[in-house]
Parts: structure tokens; C-alpha cells; sequence
């Protein structure tokens, strides 16, 4: 019940009132499949909540509480560019596939991220005394898949709406979220691992294969 609260108060704040002074464009095709996916993402992973920001507020620093912040506002600025920027609402094409084709793999990709880290996978940043480090899956492509799949959902639905505007705040807002996350969250890892997550850094790049 707590996902579907969540689900339905991230769609409205990020989704539905952005439209308010479009409200027509609240049943169109793409803004159905953005809420789908939202559902979707929320669906699949832990629920965040107040107190457990605040219980771990020591190790994670609150930056769960950024990294909801910047996916806002990658929803919201190409939404606002689409909606009231574009003259034409219903281009489909290559890019538009790309985006759906994007969004569908970044929800797949994070769902596995999180089934394969299982009960180790939390929304604050924060070590269980049995921590155990997870190098199988998709954490044998990058370090942190859950966040290349979230990545991944976010920037797409710029793709989805073709403004190239909300790519370029989306992306940028993403990447300045992830960096402080898992600056936060390595240096946790570092301290419960040691040289055996140093060496896995060597071997495996952040988030993006072979680049970063």
C-alpha cells in the first residue's frame, strides 16, 4: 500500500500538476506511458519514507532526499517544455522509440539491480551488519546498475516528448544527484569492505560500461 501512495503522490506532483493548465494533454498516449513507468519503478523497489531518512541521516546524508529532488525536475522540465513550448504534441519517430525503448530497459534493468541485491538494496544509504558485497548480475556490468536503470527511466521521458531542453536539465540534474550519492555511499562501502571493493572499483566502472 505504501508503494501505490507513493506511486499516485509522485505522479501528481511530478505529472499531473505541471498539466494543470493542459489538462487535455493528461490522457495523451505519452504522458500514460510516463505514469506507467512511474508506477512501475515505485512498484519495484523499497519504499522510502520519513523515518528512515532521518534514522540514517548519518551515512546517507540525505542525499535520497536529492536524488528525489533532481528526478523531479527531470520529469517536470520536459513535461512543461512539451506541454506549453511545442507547438505539436504528437511526433513520432526514431527518437520517440528510442525514449520508450529506453524507459522500458532502465525499468528493467534497475528491477534486476534490485533483485539480485536483494534485501541489501535500500532507498537511504546504509551498511547491515551482514552486509555482503554483490558482484553478480548486473552489478558484473556497473557498480551500481539501480541507479544506470533509473538513469536510464528519467532521461527517457525527454526522448518520449522530444525536448531537447528537459535532456539537457534531466541529464545534467541526474548526473550531479548520482555523483553525490555515490560518492556518499562508496565511502561507506570502502569502510565496510576495504581492499576488496577497491579492487572491484578497479575492474568495474559506476554506471556507465566502459566509460564511467
Amino acid at each position: 500500500m505504501k508503494k501505490v501512495i507513493l506511486a499516485s503522490l509522485s505522479n501528481l506532483l511530478m505529472i499531473v500538476i505541471p498539466l494543470l493548465g493542459k489538462p487535455a494533454l493528461m490522457v495523451d498516449w505519452k504522458i500514460l506511458l510516463m505514469i506507467a513507468g512511474s508506477i512501475a519503478m515505485w512498484l519495484t523497489q523499497p519504499p522510502v519514507s520519513v523515518q528512515e531518512t532521518n534514522d540514517k541521516q548519518t551515512s546517507d546524508r540525505f542525499s535520497v532526499i536529492l536524488i528525489l529532488a533532481m528526478s523531479a525536475l527531470g520529469v517536470i522540465a520536459p513535461i512543461v517544455d512539451w506541454a506549453y513550448f511545442h507547438e505539436t504534441h504528437n511526433q513520432f519517430d526514431w527518437v520517440t522509440v528510442l525514449g520508450i525503448a529506453t524507459l522500458l530497459f532502465g525499468i528493467y534493468f534497475r528491477a534486476w539491480a534490485v533483485n539480485t541485491l536483494g534485501k541489501f538494496f535500500t532507498a537511504t544509504v546504509q551498511i547491515k551488519d551482514d552486509h555482503q558485497l554483490v558482484t553478480g548480475g548486473p552489478y558484473q556490468i556497473v557498480r551500481h546498475p539501480s541507479y544506470t536503470g533509473a538513469f536510464l527511466a528519467i532521461v527517457s521521458s525527454s526522448l518520449i516528448l522530444h525536448s531537447w531542453l528537459g535532456f539537457f536539465i534531466a541529464f545534467l540534474a541526474m548526473c550531479l544527484a548520482y555523483y553525490v550519492r555515490i560518492n556518499i555511499e562508496e565511502r561507506e562501502l570502502i569502510g565496510k569492505f576495504q581492499d576488496q571493493y577497491l579492487q572491484y572499483k578497479k575492474t568495474t566502472k559506476m554506471i556507465i560500461p566502459y566509460v564511467w
